[in-house]
C-alpha cells in the first residue's frame, strides 16, 4: 500500500511571501497539496495583524489549503522551539493566547504543527482542550479525535534543520527511497530559505521524487 506525501512551508510572512507564494505555484503545478504553517508572531518585529498583504494571500489559501497553528511567539524562547520543552500549564497559556489572536483574525485553525515540530508531552495533553483535531511533531501526526496516531518522518529544509547542497540532496533521496519502501514523507521547508533558488528547486525535487516512487499527494487535513 502507497504511503503518502505531506508537503508543507513555515515562516511565511512579509519577507518570505513572495518566495511562499512561487514554491507553492510550482507545487500546484505538480499537484502536491501544501499544507501552510502559520503564527501570529515571528521575530519580534512581525506580527500577522499589522500585515494586510500576508493576511489577505491566508486567506485567499484557507479555502481550498490547510493551515496548521505553528506556535506563537517564537522568539520568546531563542533558539529552542517554543513548545519542545513546556509543561500543561506554560502551554496552555501559550494556545490560548495563539488560538485567540488568530480567531480574532479570521482564522479558526484545528490543526497544530509546533515551531520544528518538537512538542511536549505537556502541549500534546492540553490540545484537545482548544478543539484542534490534528497535531504533527517529530514523531509523526496525531488524529487527536480518535486517539490515533501515524508514525512519520519529517525531512526538513531549513526550521532549523540544514539548508545546504548535501542536505538537499539526502532529503530528495530519503523521500524517494522512502516512498518506494511504501511510507509516508514529510517534506518541510522555511520560507526564509525559499529566497535561494537552488533550494526552492530541490524542494520541489524532493517532493516530485517522492510521488514518481509511488507516493499519495495529501496534506494534514487527511488526518482529521
Amino acid at each position: 500500500m502507497p504511503g503518502r506525501l505531506l508537503v508543507s512551508i513555515s515562516s511565511i510572512f512579509d519577507a518570505t511571501l513572495k518566495d511562499v507564494a512561487g514554491l507553492v505555484r510550482d507545487l500546484d503545478r505538480e499537484e502536491v497539496p501544501v499544507s501552510l504553517l502559520v503564527a501570529p508572531h515571528i521575530d519580534k518585529k512581525w506580527h500577522l495583524a499589522k500585515d494586510t498583504t500576508t493576511r489577505g494571500w491566508l486567506t485567499e489559501q484557507r479555502a481550498g489549503r490547510a493551515l496548521l497553528l505553528n506556535g506563537f511567539d517564537q522568539p520568546v524562547q531563542g533558539r529552542r522551539s517554543e513548545f519542545a520543552n513546556l509543561g500543561a500549564h506554560e502551554a496552555r497559556l501559550r494556545l490560548k493566547g495563539a488560538t485567540r489572536q488568530m480567531s480574532a483574525l479570521g482564522f479558526d485553525l484545528d490543526m497544530f504543527a509546533p515551531p520544528r515540530w518538537r512538542m511536549s508531552d505537556g502541549t500534546l495533553e492540553v490540545l484537545p482542550e482548544f478543539d484542534f483535531s490534528v497535531a504533527a511533531s517529530t514523531r509523526g501526526i496525531y488524529s487527536l479525535d480518535t486517539g490515533g496516531f501515524a508514525r512519520a518522518r519529517n525531512l526538513s529544509v531549513g526550521e532549523g534543520y540544514g539548508a545546504a547542497k548535501w542536505w538537499r540532496r539526502n532529503v530528495i533521496k530519503a523521500a524517494e527511497r522512502g516512498a518506494a519502501k511504501g511510507n509516508t514523507i514529510r517534506l518541510s521547508v522555511s520560507g526564509r530559505e525559499l529566497g535561494e533558488k537552488k533550494v526552492r528547486r530541490d524542494f520541489l525535487a524532493a517532493a516530485v521524487a517522492a510521488v514518481g516512487a509511488g507516493a499519495q499527494p495529501a496534506d494534514y487535513r487527511d488526518f482529521r
